[in-house]
């Protein structure tokens, strides 16, 4: 074991050591962090510069990337944005799977609610109809609320007036209805 008494890790200052071993043997540090929390890391995790604080480092970093995403009504503009295909998805297309009798299910998530878009028979046709509903969907919101932005900014006054509303409702068994305001009609220029 090495003496790791009075050395910094980051935020955290080694204190002494513990009892307590981890299921590698390490030993537990009792360590104080900056913020003034008191918290037990290994050995190991100090070393290797796994542990740097008693979590405080985290939540501010946290903070500090949720203050740079912009987010309406639950929904990160920016992940819409940037969608990437999941690594569990096997048909090749975010909300598109494939059935046990062969068909295509197509879904689409908004703001917490999933929409079910239909059963098709090729692959195809399940991709077609999901690639319209992202443009219906999440690429009109994105530009919507980039567009209404750029005029609350302009316009302080016009923004606390015509709050940004983008709604999608289900419609029957497998229909949207998507209800939006202010209209884009008002950002002429």
């Amino acid at each position: 074991m090495k003496d790791l008494s009075n050395r910094r890790f980051g935020r955290l200052t080694a204190e002494f050591p513990t009892e307590r071993r981890d299921h590698k043997g390490s030993v537990y540090w009792s360590c104080r962090c900056i913020c003034g929390n008191q918290v037990e890391v290994t050995e190991d995790g100090l070393m290797s510069g796994n542990n740097l604080s008693c979590g405080c480092l985290k939540r501010e970093n946290q903070r500090q990337i949720a203050r740079q995403l912009h987010h309406v009504d639950g929904t990160c503009i920016e992940w819409l944005e940037k969608r990437k295909k999941r690594r569990d998805n096997t048909s090749g297309f975010r909300g598109v799977s494939r059935r046990e009798n062969g068909k295509y299910r197509v879904t689409i998530g908004f703001k917490g609610q999933r929409f079910y878009l239909g059963t098709f028979a090729g692959l195809e046709e399940a991709v077609q109809a999901r690639l319209k509903a992202e443009a219906e969907i999440h690429e009109a919101f994105v530009k919507k609320y980039r567009l209404w932005s750029e005029k609350a900014a302009a316009d302080p006054d016009w923004g606390k007036q015509n709050p940004f509303v983008f709604r999608v409702q289900k419609e029957h068994e497998f229909g949207y209805r998507i209800i939006s305001s202010p209209e884009l009609a008002e950002f002429g220029p």
